[in-house]
C-alpha cells in the first residue's frame, strides 16, 4: 500500500512539474514582443499589398472671409435657409460660399472657397456647428484643385480649433487640425478668420 502511495505521489509531482514548465513556456512566448505570431505576420502585406506611399505633412497660413447676412452687408456670401424664432437663434441654418485668401486683404490673392453651412446648435449658448469643403483654386500653387473637408464649432470665443477629416487631390486621405482666430473688419461688414492649417496627407500613386 505504501508503495502505491509513493508511486502516486511521484506521478503527481511529475505532472505538476510538467504543468509548471508548460505555463512558464506560454508566459515566456506571450511576452516576446519582438516576434509576431505567425497569424499576424501577414497583416502588413494585407493592409498595404504594394509599395506604400509615405505620409506627408504641410502647414498653411491663410485667411477666411465671411460676409454675413447682416442688414449692413451689401453683398453677403452666405444665405439663411432656416430662420426659426428661437432663443439665441437655435436651429438657424446658413449656406456659405466664403472665400480664402493668402493675405488679410479680401480683395487680393484669392486661393479658394469654403463651401458649406453653419448651424446654431446651442440652445443656451452660441455654438455654430460648421461644415465646409475648402476648395483650392487654380492659383499656381501645388495644391490647386485639391480640397480639404473641415468640421468644427464657432462660439463667442474669437479663437478655436477645427478638424480636418478628409481631402482629395494633393491632400488625398487628409487629416489634421486648423487653429483659427477671428475678428470683425474695420468696415464692420466681414469677419476675418486667420487660419493656421496643420495637415497630414498621403498622395495616391498613379
Amino acid at each position: 500500500m505504501a508503495t502505491l502511495i509513493a508511486a502516486a505521489s511521484s506521478a503527481t509531482m511529475v505532472f505538476l512539474m510538467l504543468s509548471l514548465l508548460a505555463v512558464l513556456d506560454i508566459a515566456s512566448s506571450s511576452t516576446d514582443y519582438g516576434a509576431l505570431p505567425s497569424s499576424l505576420q501577414q497583416v502588413p502585406s494585407l493592409l498595404c499589398p504594394y509599395n506604400c506611399p509615405k505620409e506627408n505633412e504641410t502647414r498653411l497660413h491663410i485667411y477666411l472671409h465671411q460676409y454675413p447676412a447682416w442688414p449692413n452687408v451689401p453683398k453677403p456670401n452666405e444665405v439663411g435657409v432656416i430662420m426659426p424664432s428661437q432663443p439665441i437663434g437655435f436651429g438657424q441654418i446658413y449656406v456659405d460660399d466664403w472665400f480664402l485668401t493668402s493675405g488679410p486683404d479680401p480683395n487680393q490673392n484669392i486661393v479658394g472657397r469654403a463651401h458649406g453651412y453653419h448651424i446654431q446648435a446651442g440652445q443656451t449658448v452660441t455654438s455654430w456647428y460648421t461644415s465646409h469643403i475648402f476648395a483650392f483654386e487654380n492659383n499656381g500653387d501645388w495644391f490647386a484643385g485639391s480640397i480639404l473637408q473641415v468640421l468644427g464649432i464657432v462660439s463667442t470665443n474669437p479663437s478655436g480649433q477645427w478638424s480636418i477629416i478628409g481631402g482629395t487631390g494633393a491632400f488625398a486621405n487628409a487629416h489634421g487640425t486648423i487653429n483659427f482666430s477671428s475678428s470683425i473688419s474695420s468696415t464692420g461688414t466681414d469677419v476675418i478668420y486667420t487660419l493656421d492649417i496643420h495637415v497630414f496627407y498621403t498622395q495616391e500613386s498613379n
